[in-house]
Parts: C-alpha cells; sequence; structure tokens
C-alpha cells in the first residue's frame, strides 16, 4: 500500500460521472455494472441525511449490501482492516458516500481491497470524489502524504438536490479549495506558456483559469442558494466545477505540483496546529493559504479582492481567526514548514515574499 507514484500514465478522474437531480435513485444500476454486493461505507451524519436513498437504489436494483460506519480521518491501518472486512464480506464493489475524508477513505479500502469504486459525495466542499488519490492521515489526524492510484475512480454519482441541502458553509470551502489550483499552478508568477514541452500543464491552468472564472461569477449565488435549499442552476454549475473541473486539474498534472502554498500551509496547520485545525474544513484552510499564495505570486493587489470574496461568504480569513497566534512557539514551526520546501525558488526574494505573506495572514 504504498504511496508513491507507480507510473506515469495520465488518468482522466472518473470512468462514468453522473449529476443530476434525484441521482441518487440511479446508484444501484452503477452499483451493479461493477459488482453483485456493495460494500457501503459513509460518515456518521453524512450518512444519516442520505440513507433512505442509498438504501432504497440498492434494494430496488437487488444489490444485496454491508454498512460501515467510518468516524476518523483515513489511515493505512484502518484502510487495510476495512479492506479485510470487503472481501470477508463476500462484497465486490465499494460505495463511499460522504465528504472528502470519506472520498478519500472509500478509494482507499476499495485499492486495499481490488474491487471497485462508486463515489456518492454529499458536499460540494473537495474535488475528492473525482481526483485518483487519497490524501492519508496519522492515527493522530496528522496529515502523513498522498495515496495514488493506478486505476481512474470506476463511477461518481451526484445528486444536485443533496447539493443544494448542504450547509452553504461546505460550498464556500470547495469553492476556495478549486479556485486555489489557478493561483497555485502559477506559483512565483502570473500564468504558464503554451509550450510544446509542457502541454499537459498549461492545458491543466486552462481548466483552473475556466474553473476560477466560474467560481468568482457562480460562487456567491450558489452559496446564498444552498443556504436556501435551492437546487438552483448556480449550485448545480459550482458542483460541477468543484468536482469534475477541479479534478481534471489534478488529473492533467498527475496529482503533482498544481498546488503549492496554499495546500502548503493547509498540510502545515494539520500537522503543528492539530486541535485549533481540527474544527476547520479542508477549504477554510486553503483559503487562508491562498491569500499568503497571492503575495508569493507578486499579485499583493489582488488580495484585498479575494478576502472581500471569502468574507462575503463567512469564511475566516486569518490565522488568528481559528486560534493560531504568531506568538505560540509553534508557529516558527509552521513557518519553517512551508518557508523551506519545493515551491519556494532560491533567493532572498522569494523568502521575503513568504515572510509578507505571513504578515498578510498573521
Amino acid at each position: 500500500m504504498s504511496s508513491e507514484f507507480v507510473d506515469n500514465a495520465y488518468k482522466t478522474g472518473a470512468g462514468r460521472y453522473l449529476q443530476e437531480r434525484g441521482a441518487l435513485s440511479l446508484l444501484g444500476k452503477e452499483a451493479l455494472l461493477l459488482g453483485n454486493k456493495a460494500f457501503v461505507l459513509g460518515g456518521p451524519c453524512s450518512y444519516s441525511l442520505v440513507r433512505d436513498a442509498v438504501e432504497s437504489s440498492l434494494s430496488t436494483a437487488s444489490v444485496p449490501f454491508e454498512v460501515a460506519i467510518y468516524d476518523a480521518a483515513p489511515n493505512r491501518a484502518d484502510m487495510a482492516e476495512l479492506g479485510d472486512k470487503v472481501r470477508s464480506s463476500g462484497c465486490d464493489v465499494v460505495v463511499g458516500v460522504g465528504g472528502g475524508r470519506m472520498m478519500d477513505a472509500a478509494k482507499a479500502v476499495a485499492c486495499s481491497a481490488s474491487v471497485p469504486v462508486v463515489e456518492v459525495p454529499t458536499s460540494m466542499a473537495t474535488c475528492a470524489a473525482y481526483s485518483p488519490l487519497s490524501v492519508m492521515y496519522s492515527a493522530e489526524g496528522a496529515a502523513e502524504g498522498v495515496w495514488r492510484f493506478t486505476r481512474e475512480i470506476d463511477a461518481v454519482i451526484v445528486d444536485v438536490d443533496v447539493m443544494a441541502k448542504q450547509p452553504p458553509r461546505l460550498v464556500a470551502a470547495g469553492i476556495l479549495d478549486a479556485m486555489a489550483k489557478a493561483i497555485e499552478i502559477e506559483n512565483g508568477g502570473s500564468g504558464i506558456a503554451c509550450e510544446a514541452g509542457q502541454a499537459q500543464r498549461f492545458a491543466a491552468y486552462q481548466y483552473a483559469r475556466v474553473n476560477y472564472d466560474l467560481l468568482w461569477r457562480f460562487g456567491a449565488q450558489a452559496y446564498r442558494d444552498a443556504a436556501a435549499g435551492e437546487a438552483s442552476e448556480a449550485v448545480e454549475c459550482v458542483a460541477f466545477a468543484n468536482i469534475v473541473l477541479t479534478g481534471m486539474v489534478s488529473s492533467l498534472t498527475r496529482g503533482f505540483h498544481q498546488t503549492a502554498h496554499a495546500h502548503r500551509l493547509y498540510d502545515g496547520l494539520r500537522t503543528y496546529f492539530g486541535p485549533e485545525a481540527k474544527p476547520w474544513l479542508h477549504g477554510e484552510l486553503v483559503a487562508i493559504g491562498l491569500l499568503l499564495q497571492l503575495v508569493y505570486n507578486g499579485a499583493a493587489d489582488r488580495v484585498s479582492e479575494l478576502r472581500d470574496f471569502m468574507q462575503s461568504m463567512n469564511m475566516p480569513v486569518t490565522l488568528g481567526r481559528i486560534g493560531v497566534a504568531k506568538e505560540d512557539p509553534r508557529f516558527a514551526e509552521l513557518y519553517d514548514y512551508v518557508a523551506h520546501t519545493e515551491f519556494v525558488h532560491e533567493g532572498p526574494l522569494w523568502q521575503e515574499r513568504i515572510a509578507q505573506g505571513f504578515d498578510t495572514i498573521a
């Protein structure tokens, strides 16, 4: 179960992607395309919200199933244990139901059991349902690398009615996490040139730019519509952008080098400020780091605009807001974790920009 990248294949995300109102009713038929008995893995809160629809769809399609509830950040020991349960129960397809961590867990469990996976996200807070990799954690919850898979996701089912009923906070977190791709991929600059030697990276950047523009235009409306429980066109658009387009950027870069300081800060917060970071969503922490990333890119003039956009959706915009104080001894460790990495160019200019970035978000 190595987390190392094992081949050079490009995996475009999902073999089958279905997004529509009432899409959960299609789950049983999709599961039958891949196996005969389903191992349903869900989070305690998220699964309770869609249990009836999930189990009804499977039963209607005459798909027997087992249900397991998982309430932790995915770690290797748990994934192996659950993989053993999949095999011992006679299941031959995993169905993941829940948020980003549950999507990652379902992929890892399916890989461990060597069976296909159907992802049923209940939030649009990350592209985890679509990306052929899983972020892994230690048993204590600290970030512990990435598990990259040799195949893409078999199927993803996105029910727009479910997307419209999620807390608007999840919508906002997904929007900023998706928008981060366009700014992080520029790391230290303001664009990527169209050159034959980096066609895939240029394509990833163009997808990221399209995504950014869509989310800038429709994100705030989707946030308001979700707050009202309205399955609007804006919600549909943002769900597709957050899950599919963002996942395609990850796929075109093979999961490498499409992130930079915003996600590095996220990993550092989970590692050095675990208790403080725990109440906050992935996209909320990435968003704070995105303000730092803008400064590093030489685009400090865009910080105020993005900060206002974040605040319009009630997102935190400083480390202090999430309980990370500059005076805390751990702050120096967090700073070093971000400032000394492959994402930082050589020379005093770049260290100065990192310092300015931290000042911006302190």
